[in-house]
């Protein structure tokens, strides 16, 4: 009796071990695959961000993002008057400055006087500049800047450009003033040459 109860009990251990080892076996099988899909997904996604077309990529401007070297001419002088940018049919003022950003390296970003009337710039202007009446040193005492109101009733000049040209990244020149001027008398070759919007005549 003794020696059936240990043979169906060894049956049973058997079985049980059996089915530990299948479920065990079930179990890795099943993780296995689970981290096959994984890495197959993951690695489809990959391949698809490395194949994106360019057009889908963000874009990092790199060159748009350093100071340009901006030359200009003006109708009049205007070099100490502060300039701010209106949109192209010059209805708003788009962007200014404040008081305390009117600074380039240290200095009031005054712009720098270059041969033949031209002006080389040190705020980041366009050809939709016009200037404020109010002059660096005045601007620059101002606890905040005028209300829009204020600025629209305060310009002194709403076409004051002649000429404006974009020259590339400042930090390309190794002399720089030598180097624009010598573009200058070359007729400001490999230059961009802004299209300037001419004054209205008021009917």
């Amino acid at each position: 009796m003794a020696n059936l109860i240990k043979k169906s009990a060894k049956a049973q251990w058997s079985s049980l071990n059996a089915d530990s080892r299948g479920m065990n076996f079930t179990l890795i099988f099943l993780g296995t695959f689970l981290l096959l899909i994984i890495l197959i997904f993951s690695s489809c996604k990959n391949k698809e961000k490395m194949n994106l077309p360019t057009d889908k990529l963000p874009v990092t401007n790199v060159v748009a993002a350093l100071p340009q070297a901006i030359v200009y001419k003006t109708t009049g002088d205007y070099s100490d008057l502060v300039p701010v940018i209106m949109n192209s049919e010059k209805t708003r003022i788009i962007s200014y400055p404040a008081p305390n950003d009117l600074y380039y390296n240290g200095k009031l970003s005054v712009p720098t006087a270059l041969k033949d009337g031209y002006w080389l710039d040190n705020r980041g202007i366009n050809e939709n500049v016009v200037f404020l009446k109010y002059t660096y040193s005045e601007y620059k005492s101002f606890a905040e800047a005028p209300s829009m109101k204020e600025m629209l009733k305060n310009i002194a000049e709403k076409y004051p450009l002649a000429e404006l040209y974009y020259c590339g990244p400042r930090n390309r020149f190794k002399n720089e003033l030598t180097e624009l001027n010598a573009i200058i008398d070359n007729g400001f070759e490999n230059c961009r040459k802004a299209d300037i919007v001419p004054m209205k005549v008021e009917d």
